[in-house]
């Protein structure tokens, strides 16, 4: 077994260490936890209030819920408390998370059987799940799961386009048809490599053997990576201010969504420096600089490459503003789909409380991203992680974030995998093809066909 071979069994392994860790940190009690009780308060779509009928510090709570009324009765809720240990509070403290335990106040009163309590921070884990979905047999929000799966093909497809635009901006010989062969191939290695930029890989050295002008057929690939992001940053300051200064960004989560725009702000104000900086540079000394990138150590060839990469496509600003804007489009898509994912197994009267539209819009850019990390298979493991993270960030329940990252994942897979049969057909039917050419060819030589 070589030394590759080796690495990535590792990261195999790593990725799914991550993930079975994500999901069991985060399997809870299959009745549910709540993460603060009140005594008191008012009924509420984000919380539950209730008579209480039994509570065991530190262990469960049973209540009477109210309905939105606030005098009738819905049926007995029981919920299992939170518990967090010494090294999971130093580390929560230390990432400015949640203490993790059950926060109760009493405000004086005493808690016990028949006080009126509201309950939030309620998370409905993946124990919950698994016990009324599968155990239970209860049916989750398929038309969610469509949504999220045509929107996923969509914005999947779009990708495609957009690399065709970038491929015949540098005027390399390339059909429609080809940016999607080798755009199927790519997502299929891009679900299931280490990382989610593997299928690049791939997708940039099938490019290459079919095309003359093989570093400029590389640097479409490098390129439509980072305008991807680049928009992608672009996506998360424009719609951010969009928000703050309209007023949706309020309530819980709003501080930390306010942060996400100012630094994407920044990022955006110092590559338009760059990029305008760019626009001065004359042709000769672009040409000089790589060449002198070239001579550093072990990275020289790859910056050099990125360089000129840049620099092709800074002459062709038209090609880069449409590819930008198509990437816009194709984000929005994401959006939607991650939030249609984790409304698949999201039940509105639970009490559980997930990120608004509006701030899934700024923090599913970010898990995007996470997702990328290049030592995970198509971002298995840390992509959960790094979606409830964000959630938690947010003061909603981890495990929501875990779910839609799974439910989103199921789809990737889906997808994945019909890219691979994809590219399977189309190979075929692109080399039946060209055997019935060289036939043709072959008999035009023997016996030429006659024109009328």
């Amino acid at each position: 077994m070589n030394r590759r071979i080796s690495i990535n069994l590792l990261k195999y392994a790593v990725a799914l260490g991550l993930m079975v860790w994500v999901v069991w940190s985060n399997w809870g009690d299959p009745r549910g936890t709540v993460g603060k009780i009140v005594v008191g308060g008012e009924p509420d779509q984000s919380k539950i209030t209730g008579k209480v009928l039994s509570y065991r510090p530190e262990e469960s709570i049973a209540i009477e819920r109210f309905a939105a009324n606030g005098e009738d009765t819905e049926g007995r809720l029981e919920f299992a408390l939170k518990k967090t240990g010494a090294w999971s509070r130093y580390f929560r403290e230390l990432f400015g998370l949640s203490p993790g335990g059950t926060i109760v106040e009493t405000n004086g009163a005493t808690l016990e059987p028949g006080a009126v309590v509201t309950l939030s921070g309620i998370s409905r884990g993946l124990a919950y799940v698994w016990q009324s979905h599968v155990r239970q047999g209860e049916p989750i929000h398929g038309g969610y799961f469509a949504l999220a799966l045509t929107i996923a093909l969509c914005s999947t497809l779009l990708t495609f386009v957009r690399w065709y635009i970038l491929v015949r901006a540098v005027e390399l010989p390339f059909r429609f048809l080809d940016a999607f062969r080798l755009g199927f191939i790519g997502l299929f290695f891009n679900s299931f490599m280490p990382g989610s930029v593997g299928g690049d890989v791939i997708k940039a050295a099938a490019l290459a053997r079919e095309q003359s002008r093989r570093t400029v057929a590389v640097a479409t690939v490098i390129m439509d990576r980072a305008i991807a992001l680049w928009a992608l940053i672009w996506f998360v300051a424009l719609l951010g201010a969009g928000f703050w200064l309209s007023g949706v960004l309020i309530g819980q989560g709003a501080e930390q969504c306010r942060t996400i725009v100012v630094l994407a702000w920044i990022v955006v104000g110092s590559s338009m420096l760059v990029w305008m900086a760019l626009g001065l540079l004359p042709d000769w000394r672009a040409k000089r600089f790589a060449g002198r990138l070239e001579h550093l150590p072990r990275a020289g060839a790859a910056l050099a490459e990125l360089w000129r990469a840049v620099w092709m496509y800074r002459c062709r600003p038209r090609a880069v503003f449409g590819v930008l804007m198509l990437s816009w489009v194709g984000h929005v898509g994401f959006v939607f789909l991650f939030y249609s994912a984790v409304l698949t197994l999201w039940q509105p009267d639970s009490g559980q409380a997930i990120p608004t539209l509006a701030q899934h819009f700024l923090i599913v850019p970010i898990g995007l991203v996470i997702q990328a990390a290049p030592f995970f298979p198509g971002g298995a493991g840390i992509g959960e992680l790094g979606f409830g993270l964000l959630y938690e960030w947010l003061g909603c329940s981890e495990a929501s974030g875990v779910l839609g990252s799974l439910v989103q994942r199921v789809i990737n897979w889906t997808l994945g995998l019909l890219g691979g049969l994809m590219y399977l057909r189309m190979r075929a039917v692109l080399r039946a093809a060209l055997r019935h050419e060289v036939v043709r060819a072959d008999e035009g030589e023997l016996a030429p066909t006659p024109t009328r």
